[in-house]
């Protein structure tokens, strides 16, 4: 279940609750036209939520220093701004970089190498399940 339909579902229990109905009605988005619809406005509401953070954020970067920007910042507008997430370590490098020491490579250089050896190959690195 992703994120968006746990939203959703949290919703509709909540509501059920509010009547006093059982949460056996909750049924799930490929079953429910209803679900569905309440997912597809979630994630339509989350894309547009993400759509002003992204606006803010570039409209701050232009005037970063501005004693304006820097006021409506702290007054107004973070609110606004969703923090992006920190980039997940590429697990590959962790591995290689135990090994790169002993070839004299970067750890990056050594796992591009790979890849590329992989690729020519027609094979990739997923994490199980994908």
């Amino acid at each position: 279940m992703t994120d968006i339909e746990a939203k959703a579902l949290a919703l509709v229990r909540e509501v059920l609750a509010e009547r006093d109905l059982s949460d056996k009605r909750a049924v799930r988005r490929e079953v429910s036209p209803y679900t569905e619809a309440l997912c597809r406005a979630i994630e339509r509401h989350e894309a547009f939520k993400q759509e002003v953070s992204d606006a803010i954020t570039a409209l701050l970067d232009r005037f970063v220093g501005d004693s304006l920007s820097q006021g409506v910042i702290n007054g107004h507008l973070h609110r606004f701004i969703i923090p992006k997430p920190k980039p997940k370590p590429d697990p590959l490098v962790e591995v290689i970089e135990k090994c790169a020491a002993q070839l004299h490579l970067t750890s990056e250089d050594a796992a591009n190498a790979l890849r590329s050896a992989l690729e020519a190959r027609g094979l990739e690195i997923r994490e199980k399940g994908q």
